[in-house]
This record gives C-alpha cells, structure tokens and sequence, in this order.
C-alpha cells in the first residue's frame, strides 16, 4: 500500500522550488513544510549538499525546480515522493527513483501559455521596432531640422503580423498555442511537424509543408521543439541561407536548436532582417553577449516561460498530486507509473 511508503503521519517536505502562498498553506494541512525557494536564497543544491539536506531534516517528500536530483541522492535518502516543478525534468534520475518505487511527478504544459504569449510579443516588438526604437531615443535624438524628425520616423517604420507567412517548427502545445493566437491577427499558418496528424494542423487553420518549404517560404520562423539528436541545429547554416531577406526568426524553445554563429553571420551581413532570441547556445547570456550589438535583434535571458501564473500552475500541480499520493491514489502526472504496479 502507498500508505505504507511513508514513515510518518506528517512527513515532512522539502520545497526549493517557486510556490504560491495559497499553495504553502494548504500543503501545510498535511505535512511538515520547509520551504527554500531558490529565486529568494539563490542557492541550487547538488550532490552531497541535497543528501545532507534531506536527511539531517528527516525529509520523505521532495519539490525542486532546479536542483539535480541524482541516483546518488536517490540511494542515499529515504525518499518516498518526488515532484519536479518542470514539463521536462530533466535534473531528476526518474530510472533511479523507479528501481526504489519512488513515485516522481511533474508539471507538464505549466509555462506553455507564458511562453506563447511571449513568443508574439517578441514577434510584435521586432517587427515595429520597439525595442531599437528606445535605443535610438537613449543615444540621444534631437530635432533641429524637419529632416531630422524624417529621418527618425522613417527609420522607425515597421510590418505588421497582418498576411504574413509564419512558418511554426514543432506543433506541440506551445506551438499550437502560438498558431491559434497569431490567427487572430491575420497571419497565415505554416507547419512542419513531421509527428503531428494532419488533423492537428487543420485545427489551427495550418498547412503541412517541408523543412525547406517554410524556410524559403515564412515571413516570420519560430521555433518550439525540444533539443534532440533530430533538432540540434535544425535551423542551421544551410537553412538560414534559404531565408528571405526581410524573414525574422524567433527562437523561444531550447538551446541548440538554432546555430547562432550562423545566425549572427547572417544578421551582420544583412542577409534575412532580424532575430528575436530567448534562448541561446551559450547561457546564461549576460551584456558580452554579440547580438546585442545588432539593432535588429531583441535578446531575452530565457524568461519566456517566467510568469506568476506558471508558478500558480506549477503549485496547484504537485500539490494536488501530492495529496493523490498521500491518500494512496494514483498522481496525474506521473513520470513513473511502474511503480504503482508492483505487488
């Protein structure tokens, strides 16, 4: 029985990731609470620090967001709960949490909304130039002359999202989030997701086309798949090449799926007209960065998905799963459902 997996009537839990206060307080009804949010201590545990951590407080139930959970930590811990405040953990060694029967959850879909959200704003703020329109006012603009304003303005003209092609690569749930709004501006939807349905595509009003196709073809590219052997690189030098001049590319997915040298190549060249970056092979990205250089990129430190609704959803998540658990029900979101079908 689940009940029996634990060695206490109140165990106690670990929290470092990001939780609600609503959702502190109603964990707090049923299990001893400590709670490091690692935004406010700034600490990340690894190895030996999170095993003395978790056994020096007696902890059975453990939340993390961005600690390495290892099968050091696993083995060496009296672990009975692990939840993992991310869509994909991949900081938890959910094979070693398995082979213990240690149930291991997660919080999948948490900053889709957030990072759709984002990805059009990007889209919005480098086609009208937003943000080298405050570049230009910070390094000082005056108005001598009528030309002066001219020049300004002239310089400030922008596209709308309006009859543009936009070429979505990966039509999972933030793509799909991404086509459903960007419909509602006007654009025209394309899609090159080779394990999505045909159905799936029709049902944000998109056409199925090639790698090459959307690239020749978009006015605007994003991109939203995970980093594989399949997609490190898939927007590389040869793909950039096949871009329009006046393309933009959006990257908010992950790290390596685009190759930047490339890019920035293309960007300092003039060859396609702007990129707006979330997410880079080199991170974190501080003010050294090089394409901040360039008056037609906009670059973010990997914020898309930072929302106080992500961390509301990531909140209701566990702890809704948790409390699953400690009623001897099956969770939701559970990584590991093997461990539920042991005799």
């Amino acid at each position: 029985m689940v009940e029996a997996w634990l060695t206490s009537e109140r165990p106690r839990c670990l929290i470092t990731a990001s939780f609600t206060r609503e959702a502190l307080a109603k964990l707090s009804q049923r299990v001893e609470v400590i709670y490091e949010d690692w935004r406010k201590t700034g600490r990340i545990y690894l190895g030996d620090e999170l095993i003395e951590k978790i056994n020096e407080n007696g902890v059975e139930i453990l939340v993390v967001e961005a600690d390495q959970v290892t099968a050091d930590i696993i083995n060496n811990t009296n672990l009975r709960f692990i939840g993992a405040c991310r869509g994909t953990p991949y900081a938890v060694d959910v094979a070693a949490a398995t082979m213990k029967g240690i149930p291991v959850v997660h919080a999948p879909m948490r900053n889709s909304q957030a990072v759709a959200e984002f990805t059009v704003g990007l889209m919005l703020a480098l086609l009208r130039k937003i943000v080298y329109a405050q570049r230009r006012l910070e390094k000082g603009v005056r108005y001598e002359a009528d030309r002066d304003f001219q020049e300004v303005y002239n310089a400030l003209q922008g596209r709308e999202i309006h009859g543009k092609k936009v070429g979505i690569i990966g039509l999972g749930d933030i793509g799909t989030r991404v086509a459903k709004i960007l419909l509602a501006f006007g654009a025209s939807i394309m899609v090159y997701d080779p394990y999505v349905p045909d159905e799936k595509i029709a049902s944000v009003g998109g056409k199925r086309v090639s790698l090459n196709e959307l690239v020749e073809q978009a006015d605007i590219i994003t991109l939203h798949v995970r980093l594989t052997d399949e997609t490190y690189h898939i927007i590389g030098r040869e793909k950039i090449s096949l871009m329009k001049p006046a393309a933009i590319i959006i990257n908010t997915s992950s790290p390596g799926t685009v190759d930047d040298s490339a890019l920035l190549e293309a960007l300092r060249q003039g060859r396609i007209a702007g990129a707006a970056l979330d997410v880079q092979e080199n991170e974190p990205v501080d003010s050294s960065n090089p394409f901040l250089a360039l008056d037609n990129v906009i670059v973010t430190p990997h914020i898309g998905g930072n929302t106080e609704e992500t961390v509301e959803r990531q909140s209701n998540m566990i702890v809704e799963d948790l409390f699953r658990f400690l009623d001897g029900d099956k969770p939701v979101h559970l990584l590991n459902p093997e461990v539920y079908h042991r005799g």
